[in-house]
């Protein structure tokens, strides 16, 4: 017994970008302004995750492709001052990758398993986001291809 587990299949997406909007003021409709105008605008995002900070402020973390990052950052730079961010951080040449599988929602080892794996090899997780099926998360492009082999002795896949 090899001791991984199956899932469905492991992605890898290079050339994004993490654009993260940091201390927007509570009750600012921060998630909707900011997410509405890049999709009006035909931004895809990646990636996406929101937390409130213990001050009640909100921040999001934003993957989109390299390409758009100069009208994301017009756009979002509108927002921050509307909403009274505090900040917006960019951090260039991340890879997205992926992993997904019917049976994440009834196994609570796959996200634990994931990030085992990538303190394993040295990998630093710049952003995560889950569903039901997925674990997607953001490292620097130049750590993808060992973040790839640490996760395929880890995990089966086809």
């Amino acid at each position: 017994m090899t001791g991984k587990i199956a899932v469905g299949g492991i992605t890898r997406t290079d050339q994004i970008v993490l654009v993260r909007v940091l201390g927007a003021e509570p009750g600012s409709r921060f998630a909707s302004r900011s997410l509405g105008a890049l999709g009006k605008a035909g931004i895809n995002i990646v990636c996406c995750s929101s937390i409130t900070d213990d001050r009640g402020h909100q921040n999001l973390g934003l993957a989109i492709g390299c390409d758009d990052l100069d009208q994301a950052l017009g756009l979002l730079q509108d927002i921050r001052e509307e909403i009274g961010a505090e900040r917006v951080e960019v951090y260039r040449r991340c890879s997205a990758i992926a992993v997904y599988g019917p049976q994440f929602s009834s196994s609570p080892a796959i996200g634990g398993r994931i990030f085992d794996a990538m303190d394993g090899v040295g990998i630093t997780v710049h952003m995560i986001s889950t569903s039901f099926t997925t674990v997607a998360f953001l490292v620097d492009m130049d750590g993808a291809e060992t973040a790839l082999e640490a996760l395929s002795e880890t995990f089966v896949s086809p």
